[in-house]
């Protein structure tokens, strides 16, 4: 049905039903008590007309719930709202390790957490978001994780009946409420007597009626002018703090609705969830009378909700719970927690189903480093080349020409590496490393507003590399042109001391560079790698596979050609290559 009728609709059935209520009680009163039955007319078309809605609407959500399992959603992000939690948690408490800003930013995971969010609700989102942002260095925690996953993708039915109450709950709403979580509610609560006054005043125009039919309905015009201005006012000076609330009823649904449905392998998890819900039983007596999501409230609920505005009752229910909010607020936040929890393992077990292949890893705490991948993919690429390698307790130096492959192939490893500690799941048919600390440095660019040059801002983003190392978890650090800021033999002198530096403490390093002179000045600990491309007069073309060795060609002149150079320009500049490769 389209949505503008289908507003006119429910528009005209709830006029003509709230003018029956109103006539029957009029007439009733005046006339005769049969003229009661017009009310009940009146209360019984709306609660009908609101089941019947909202069978519909429920059937209509399950259809879309079922649909979207194993597809991409495609909408706006706003990673600023998205990461609050993540910091928030980070704040309260100590974790082994964190995928610091440069890393993310640097492995594109924006662009890689929109792929694989296939959540249903907020705190879904923004726990998914955590995930990704602590790897994990315990085997039987990210095995537990990756059980539960599996079970979900595994059971689809379970899956979609679990996301049906976080889909109620949604992604609309919520924005803000980690605000409330940090700081608590600061509001005064003492404006509630004069609310408490002013909501009992409708009872006196009702009484009226019984006296005097034109100064009675004078009266209730009066009265409901003044509360709806007393209503609306209060609504903009605690409209931040109102939704935060309707929200929260919302969220104690949700754990309540999940804790029905049950999981076996997190019945430990949802034991803890339905004791935090016992600690706010007094709390959800009052909060859920706020909530506002058609799909939750019963016909009654919503008829009452019409009365709302007449006598106040969002505000004094409001000023009421201040207190009982804030003493709660940490057992909101483990709640909106382990609903976000459940939200991410399902979105995970929808995403897993949509791949062609994937893995376990094997993870090491052996002494050194060790890193295998056999046919290791890219998870934003449609056709990936896949690649093998492996390196034993040496680095990898990847060489090429531009555009051949090279920054995709550290990304690839990265992500992958993130992927095994989070997620415990690879892009690969086979997957065995040690538990690294990721780092990288590949999208480094001069800062403006921090005055860095390019090559400050790079020595600056290897420096906190450096500075990690602690002789415990081996980092694995990725580099893409490590030192391209300044000049040639300091840029060579500078990479070969750092890539050895790096090497001899036990962190595995790969590194891309267009530098072939570091191919062998570093051999002794890099395997050399390089990617090729094929150059003829109309076109060049990349097969993207990896191979052993280093580069023996390059291609930046040939690009000059290809993109429309002048011959003064390209032909020249290749002649006095070849000299310079001669001399070299």
């Amino acid at each position: 049905m389209d949505n503008n009728l289908e507003m006119l609709i429910e528009f005209l059935v709830e006029l003509v039903s709230v003018a029956a209520v109103i006539v029957g009680v009029a007439l009733g009163i005046q006339k005769h008590y049969v003229y009661f039955l017009i009310t009940v007319l009146g209360f019984a078309a709306i609660f009908n007309y609101q089941r019947i809605k909202r069978r519909i609407k429920d059937k209509r959500i399950k259809e879309i719930i079922k649909e979207q399992w194993g597809k991409e959603r495609n909408f706006k992000r706003d990673f600023s709202k998205i990461r609050q939690l993540h910091d928030l948690l980070i704040s309260k408490e100590k974790f082994d390790f964190i995928i610091d800003d440069i890393t993310w930013s640097d492995l594109d995971m924006d662009i890689i957490f929109s792929k694989i969010d296939h959540t249903m609700s907020f705190p879904g989102m923004q726990y998914l978001y955590h995930i990704l942002r602590v790897p994990s260095f315990e085997e039987d925690f990210l095995k537990k994780r990756n059980n539960i996953i599996n079970r979900l993708m595994e059971n689809k039915a379970l899956s979609n009946k679990l996301q049906f109450p976080l889909f109620i709950l949604g992604k609309e709403k919520g924005e803000d409420i980690i605000t409330y979580f940090e700081k608590g509610i600061d509001v005064d609560t003492r404006p509630l007597n004069i609310y408490r006054f002013l909501s009992f005043l409708p009872l006196v125009g009702i009484g009226l009626l019984f006296y005097d039919m034109g100064l009675a309905f004078t009266a209730i015009i009066f009265i409901v002018s003044i509360n709806l201005f007393f209503y609306n006012k209060n609504k903009r000076a605690i409209n931040l703090e109102i939704e935060n609330f309707k929200y929260i009823g919302d969220l104690i649904l949700c754990a309540e609705s999940i804790i029905k449905v049950g999981i076996n392998e997190i019945e430990s998890d949802l034991d803890e969830m339905n004791k935090v819900l016992k600690n706010l039983r007094a709390l959800k007596k009052n909060i859920i009378k706020l909530r506002h999501n058609d799909s939750y409230r019963s016909e009654l609920e919503l008829i009452i909700d019409y009365l709302n505005m007449l006598v106040l009752r969002e505000p004094k229910i409001f000023y009421k719970t201040v207190n009982l909010l804030n003493k709660h607020r940490e057992d909101l936040l483990n709640l909106y927690v382990m609903v976000g929890q459940v939200d991410a393992y399902i979105a995970l077990a929808s995403y897993k189903s949509s791949l062609k292949y994937h893995t376990e890893p094997t993870l090491k705490k052996d002494k050194g480093f060790y890193l295998y991948a056999e046919k290791l993919y890219h998870p934003l690429l449609e056709e990936p080349v896949p690649y093998n390698v492996e390196l034993n307790n040496k680095g990898a130096l990847i060489t090429g020409s531009n555009a051949s492959g090279k920054s995709t192939f550290l990304k690839t490893i990265g992500i992958n590496s993130l992927f095994a500690q989070t997620l415990y799941f690879v892009f690969a048919k086979k997957y065995t490393a040690n538990y690294f600390r990721l780092f990288s440095s590949i999208g480094t660019t001069d800062s403006i507003v921090e005055g860095d040059s390019y090559f400050m801002a790079e020595a600056k983003a290897l420096k906190r590399v450096i500075d990690s190392i602690d002789g415990g978890s081996p980092i694995l650090c990725i580099l893409d042109e490590i030192f391209r800021g300044t000049n040639t033999a300091e840029r060579i002198s500078a990479a070969q001391v750092v890539l050895d530096y790096l090497i001899e403490k036990d962190n595995c390093v790969i590194a891309a560079t267009h530098d072939l002179e570091l191919t062998s000045l570093v051999s002794e600990k890099y395997e050399n790698y390089h990617f090729r491309e094929t150059i003829d007069d109309e076109d060049i073309s990349f097969d993207y596979i990896l191979r052993p060795g280093p580069c023996v060609s390059s291609n930046a002149i040939a690009i000059l050609k290809y993109i429309g150079y002048p011959k003064d320009i390209y032909e020249v500049a290749k002649e006095k290559a070849e000299k310079y490769l001669i001399k070299a």
